[in-house]
């Protein structure tokens, strides 16, 4: 992993992949727009109607880099068993945050939530 001391020397164009701030936790996404020091961004996996404007503060280059601090017992795209309710159901890791995980319900019916990682298990 490396340290970036600025976002200007990694994301300065449409496409390039990046880390995303986003209420404490960082996201994969990409650079849609740049525009007067601003950066249109879509977050990896979500609606484009999370899509939005940050600035250089709230991005790290590279969706390769971990975050700091992250969580790293599951990663994007493992099978895993969440309760819904009170009842076990397969799901699938969907994003990864800093102290969550964001799955998505195997049952389209139940969507998909945030959870920690005391409420996940591995299938």
């Amino acid at each position: 992993m490396f340290l970036l001391t600025s976002l200007g020397a990694s994301a300065q164009r449409a496409g390039d992949k990046v880390q995303i701030e986003s209420a404490g936790s960082w996201y994969p996404g990409k650079v849609l727009e740049v525009k007067d020091g601003q950066f249109f961004v879509s977050y990896d996996g979500w609606s484009e109607t999370f899509n939005e404007w940050v600035g250089p503060d709230r991005l790290k280059g590279g969706a390769t880099e971990a975050p700091s601090g992250g969580l790293t017992k599951f990663k994007v795209g493992d099978k895993v068993e969440v309760d819904y309710g009170m009842v076990p159901e397969p799901a699938t890791v969907i994003a990864v945050g800093e102290n969550k995980y964001h799955i998505k319900f195997d049952n389209s019916l139940f969507g998909d939530k945030w959870v920690t990682e005391k409420e996940i298990k591995k299938l």
